[in-house]
């Protein structure tokens, strides 16, 4: 989700004096010199969401270990995948937040 955030170190340090790194890395905008990349979004999960007056799905990752459904997410990615068609989207949506 972002993937047009650079990251990496401060700009102007030298091989002698590594405080932070070198180099940016995932500068897909292609700045010149990029410093800074700030984010800004609900970090709530749910139901603490809730309390702070926001509304979202946060569904936990099928990739997780502790993820309930995710044989059944990624069997339907790879449908997905074979067939290209926009019927299995809502079977996975379901899929993944019932985890």
């Amino acid at each position: 989700m972002l993937a047009q955030t650079s990251w990496g170190a401060y700009p102007g340090h030298t091989p002698d004096d590594i405080q932070s790194g070198i180099g940016v890395v995932h500068n897909s905008l292609m700045f010149g010199r990029p410093e800074k990349s700030v984010v800004w979004a609900p970090f709530y999960p749910f139901p603490r969401n809730l309390l702070h007056g926001e509304w979202h799905f946060s569904p936990k990752p099928p990739w997780f270990v502790t993820h309930r459904t995710s044989d059944v997410v990624f069997r339907r990615l790879v449908d997905l995948e074979a067939d290209r068609s926009f019927r299995h989207l809502p079977g996975i949506f379901l899929a993944a937040l019932r985890g």
